[in-house]
C-alpha cells in the first residue's frame, strides 16, 4: 500500500509538473506549443491507421497477428503527418479558432456587463451556446474540408508522389473522404460543442486535437488506403503500383 501510494503521488506529481510546463509554454510560445502538441497527436493517430492497415492486411492473408507493439511503421509516412500537423493544420487551427472567437464569441456572450436578471442570464447562455454550435459547425464542415485537401496534397509530396498523382487521386478519393468525415464527426459533435462553449480559447487546439485522434486515424487511412492498393501494399519498397492510369511509385 506504502508503495502504491508513492507511485501515485510520483505520477501525480508528474502530471502536474507536465500541466504547468504546458500552461507556461502555451503562455509564452502558443503557435508553437499548440502547433507542436497537433503534430505529437496527429501522428499517434496516424499510427493507430497503420497498425490497422496491418492488422487487417495479416488476416486477410493469414498471418501471424500483429500486435500494436509489433508492426510495420512507415516512418516517412509519419513524419509526413508530423510535418502536416506541425507546420500547416496546426497554425491553421490556432488563427482559426482565434478568428472564430473574435467573429462569433462565446466567452465574452457568457455575461455581457455583469448581467444579473435571470432571464437575461439565461438569454445569454443560450446566445452563448448559439456561438459554440456555429463554432461546431463551421470547424465540422468547412475547416476540416480544407484539412483534408491539404493533407492530400502535403503527405503526397512528402512522400515522394508527383502533383499529376496526387491530383489524379484527389479527384476520385477528396470526396468520399469528407463524406466520411462528415459521418464521423456527427459523433463526436456533442464533445466538440462542450469544449467550445467551455473550454478557455487558449486549450481549445489542444481539446480538439485529443477528441480527434479518431479523426486523425481515419483521414490518414482514406488519404493512404488507395496509395496502398496501387502499391501492393509495399509502397514504402518502391514496388509499381497504378492510380488513375499512371504509375504511383514514390520518388
Amino acid at each position: 500500500n506504502i508503495t502504491q501510494d508513492k507511485l501515485c503521488v510520483r505520477h501525480q506529481t508528474m502530471l502536474s509538473s507536465l500541466c504547468t510546463w504546458y500552461m507556461g509554454h502555451l503562455d509564452t510560445s502558443p503557435l508553437a506549443t499548440k502547433s507542436l502538441t497537433s503534430a505529437l497527436i496527429s501522428t499517434l493517430g496516424d499510427g493507430g491507421a497503420q497498425y490497422h492497415e496491418e492488422r487487417t492486411h495479416a488476416k486477410q492473408m493469414g498471418l501471424q497477428h500483429v500486435s500494436p507493439l509489433n508492426f510495420t511503421y512507415n516512418r516517412r509516412r509519419g513524419l509526413t503527418n508530423f510535418a502536416d500537423s506541425a507546420f500547416i493544420c496546426g497554425p491553421m487551427l490556432h488563427f482559426g479558432y482565434g478568428w472564430l472567437e473574435r467573429a462569433i464569441p462565446t466567452v465574452a456572450v457568457a455575461n455581457p456587463c455583469g448581467a444579473a436578471d435571470s432571464v437575461e442570464k439565461a438569454w445569454c447562455a443560450w446566445s452563448a451556446s448559439q456561438a459554440a454550435a456555429a463554432h461546431v459547425l463551421i470547424d465540422d464542415f468547412v475547416f476540416d474540408a480544407v484539412f483534408i485537401a491539404i493533407m492530400f496534397v502535403s503527405t503526397g509530396i512528402g512522400e515522394g508522389y508527383y502533383l499529376r498523382q496526387i491530383w489524379n487521386q484527389c479527384r476520385k478519393d477528396y470526396v468520399p473522404a469528407v463524406k466520411t468525415m462528415w459521418k464521423t464527426s456527427f459523433l463526436l459533435m456533442p464533445l466538440e460543442f462542450c469544449l467550445f462553449r467551455f473550454l478557455p480559447l487558449r486549450l481549445r487546439v489542444l481539446g480538439m486535437n485529443l477528441i480527434e485522434i479518431l479523426w486523425d486515424a481515419i483521414v490518414s487511412f482514406m488519404i493512404h488506403k488507395r496509395r496502398k492498393e496501387s502499391n501492393g501494399g509495399m509502397m514504402e519498397d518502391g514496388m509499381d503500383g497504378t492510380m488513375g492510369g499512371e504509375k504511383l511509385i514514390p520518388s
